[in-house]
């Protein structure tokens, strides 16, 4: 037995990281590894102290407008990635209106074509045929 190392009292104390029971001689806790007896070398970030890319992600709250109103801050600024939908145009809309006509005549082209397709067909063919 070596003078640095002491006798096993039998006492035991409780692990403050996972409220394991360990001997109070022991420097780490057998169960998870902490140091019991000298503090870790640096800061652990998140235990010891703050993680800063934790405090980087946090974005401030804009007051709305009437909470703006009522504090007296100004009005809230847009988000860039936001902001402000502009009406659409007289061009757009007709444009929006033609592809919609379009796909009405693609449509009504289809059934035609299937249609006439199915009274091409024998009589016990386009019965099956006809979706139900």
């Amino acid at each position: 037995m070596s003078p640095a190392r002491k006798k096993p009292t039998g006492e035991t104390t409780t692990c403050p990281w996972c409220s394991a029971t360990v001997p109070i001689e022991a420097a780490t806790c057998p169960s998870c590894g902490a140091q019991l007896r000298e503090a870790a070398e640096g800061d652990v970030l998140g235990v010891t102290q703050i993680d800063p890319s934790a405090v980087a992600r946090v974005k401030r709250i804009k007051p709305r407008r009437i909470t703006a109103w009522l504090t007296g801050e100004g009005p809230a600024e847009e988000d860039e990635a936001g902001g402000k939908i502009e009406p659409l145009s007289d061009e757009v809309k007709r444009e929006m209106l033609r592809l919609e006509l379009a796909a009405i005549d693609a449509e009504l082209e289809a059934k035609a074509t299937q249609a006439a397709a199915n009274r091409d067909l024998p009589p016990d063919d386009a019965a099956e045929a006809t979706p139900s």
